[in-house]
């Protein structure tokens, strides 16, 4: 038991300190979701740590006489041969792998988004085929409220001109239009009055042929601003569905990069760190985010549209979840080569790993795949979607790509890891 720790340990921490801090990087996002989500996951990577390390071996030690009684012959076969079938296509697959990173990096950028809740739930529930009946016969409508500082009718009857020029602006109520600039305002009762303006504020109503999000959607709302930016600066207020749904567009699509580039980051330097090395950090990063751009690349060559956030928290998800993958081959490859040449090495290397990553891509595809298609509510069945899929491109790049990456800079890895004590490839 003490030597399977000592060797597992410096594996183990590196997988599970990636997992954690690719999680907590959805902890920097202002849309709440984002904390909720990423602190749950990281506490309970950092709990099944502990386990691991305190709780496993001891209870293996107090029933090891159990264990070597039910021991049976294994289930899983053998991947000897599987190690040889890759050792022999990894170099083109390397060269594919180098080809794509350019196009699905651009595709996975290039989407389609939802920000809102609209389309969360489709025409298969009730809400859904409700709502789609509802459209077809009055027509896809929201409705706008703006507050504009009080004391000028002229002003409000110019912005109200302005807005009623745009094609989408179909009525608006407000004083000047339902009353009349011209009316004074000691001519209505209190009850009516206070429902069109207060003591600072007016209120216009707008009613718009627009749809809740969506490009139209958003230039509708920009210019909006526009009109009433030109005549109040920053003393209006503006609230609708669609004008909240801008705003969690214009939060989240921020939040993208700053997560993004603080979970590779933290993730690169964690392997730098644990790896002693400055080339495989860069070499593992990089094969785990061309996975990820895979997988966000579909729904652009299938034309389909993207929830932002599931867009947003799997690019987090992927990177902690499937980094293990990288770090488990390359580990196993580093020890392998301390005792035989890279030719001999990778063959090992893939025969020794192959069980425990299969194991773990499969409880993530099947999980991801089972939610992706059981959820009627569209952002989860997106999110478990990406997840399923994701871990099967990771599978894939861990694989069949990594390898090659591996023989290809082996001279690079053993120059730039401390104590990487290669044999030689004579």
């Amino acid at each position: 038991m003490a030597d399977a720790l000592t060797k597992s340990t410096s594996s183990i921490l590196s997988s599970g300190l990636t997992t954690v801090i690719g999680f907590l990087a959805l902890g920097l996002m202002r849309f709440k979701i984002g904390p909720d989500l990423g602190f749950a996951l990281a506490k309970g990577v950092a709990i099944s740590l502990i386990c691991v390390f305190i709780f496993m071996p001891c209870l293996t030690m107090l029933t090891y006489k159990l264990l070597d009684k039910t021991r049976h012959r294994s289930l899983v076969p053998k991947f000897d041969k599987f190690g040889k079938v890759v050792s022999k296509i990894m170099l083109p697959m390397a060269v594919v792998f180098v080809v794509i990173i350019a196009p699905v990096y651009l595709a996975s950028n290039a989407n389609d988004f939802y920000y809102g809740s609209s389309h969360i739930f489709g025409e298969d529930t009730r809400l859904g085929a409700d709502t789609a009946k509802i459209e077809d016969v009055f027509g896809k409508q929201d409705t706008y409220v703006v507050l504009v500082p009080g004391g000028s009718r002229q002003t409000e009857k110019a912005i109200s001109d302005e807005l009623r020029d745009l094609p989408q602006v179909k009525d608006i109520i407000s004083y000047v239009d339902t009353v009349g600039a011209e009316i004074p305002e000691q001519y209505l009762d209190s009850d009516t009055y206070s429902m069109l303006c207060s003591e600072n504020y007016s209120r216009m109503v707008i009613s718009a042929d627009a749809d809740y999000e969506g490009k139209e959607t958003f230039a509708l709302i920009e210019n909006i601003r526009e009109i009433c930016e030109k005549n109040y600066a920053d003393e209006y207020y503006l609230a609708g569905e669609g004008v909240s749904t801008y705003d969690l567009m214009d939060t989240v699509t921020k939040d993208m990069v700053k997560v993004n580039l603080i979970a590779i980051g933290a993730v690169f330097i964690v392997l730098l760190l644990t790896m002693k090395s400055v080339s495989l950090p860069v070499i593992l990063v990089l094969a785990i985010e061309t996975a990820i751009w895979l997988n966000l690349s579909l729904p652009y060559f299938k034309g389909s549209y993207v929830f932002y956030i599931a867009y947003l928290i799997i690019s987090s998800v992927q990177l902690g979840a499937t980094v293990d993958y990288a770090i488990l081959m390359t580990d196993r490859y580093m020890e392998f080569r301390r005792e035989m040449p890279k030719k001999e090495a990778v063959p090992k290397t893939i025969g020794a790993v192959s069980v425990s990553i299969l194991t773990s891509v499969s409880v993530l595809t099947v999980v991801g795949l089972l939610l992706g298609n059981l959820s009627t509510h569209g952002l989860l069945a997106q999110l478990g979607m990406f997840v399923g899929v994701g871990a099967i491109f990771s599978l894939v790049i861990v694989f069949f790509v990594l390898p090659g990456l591996l023989y290809i800079f082996d001279g690079a890895i053993r120059r730039t890891t401390l104590k990487s004590n290669f044999v030689s490839n004579k």
